[in-house]
């Protein structure tokens, strides 16, 4: 008996694995990838470029001098990146997956992380509830009860299709802050 629940569980949980992997994290991470050009665009990148105002000259020459102590990698100049900003973007994408490694995962990082995950990843959990909402639509008889409620989360999933974008950007700049600041504060703390 415990051995059948436990093969249960174990097979249940493999199977709720695979389908987040392939059905939800997949579309998801390739929605990722359109909306911020493969992270050329992610807010960490754009923020630390010269003609960003997140932040100011002043703030962002102190994390390049940071970057340059602790990583042995230099960015390109204000000059540089105003005569090839494309190639600014790649370097400055290489060097916040160090920083990533770097503050790994401090609390509030951690925690903005999350969130942006979650809002990435219910993009992807809206793919595959519409289509199981207009499924439901299909299979049942018009106007009864599980026909509108396949209706209404097709409108409800449809939405966050269409529009979710504007909380993934908004999730995406909270998280890009709170990095670069928890990079900037341990950085300076030695």
């Amino acid at each position: 008996m415990i051995t059948s629940v436990i093969g249960n569980v174990g097979f249940s949980t493999i199977l709720l694995y695979t389908f987040n992997q392939y059905f939800v994290r997949i579309p998801s991470k390739f929605f990722e990838d359109i909306l911020f050009k493969k992270q050329l665009y992610f807010p960490t990148t754009t923020f630390l470029l010269y003609s960003n105002d997140e932040y100011s000259e002043d703030f962002k020459n102190k994390i390049r001098t940071s970057i340059t102590a602790d990583f042995d990698i230099q960015l390109p100049d204000k000059a540089a990146e105003a005569m090839d900003e494309m190639k600014a973007r790649k370097r400055i994408k290489e060097v916040i997956r160090v920083i990533i490694g770097k503050v790994k995962d401090g609390y509030l990082v951690l925690q903005h992380n999350i969130e942006y995950g979650f809002a990435r990843n219910l993009w992807g959990a809206s793919l595959v509830g519409l289509l199981g909402a207009l499924l439901l639509v299909y299979v049942t008889k018009p106007l009864s009860s599980l026909n509108n409620i396949g209706l209404i989360f097709s409108a409800v999933y449809s939405v966050y299709l269409l529009f979710g974008f504007v909380v993934i950007r908004y999730f995406s700049r909270a998280y890009a802050r709170k990095l670069i600041e928890e990079y900037y504060k341990i950085s300076h703390e030695k």
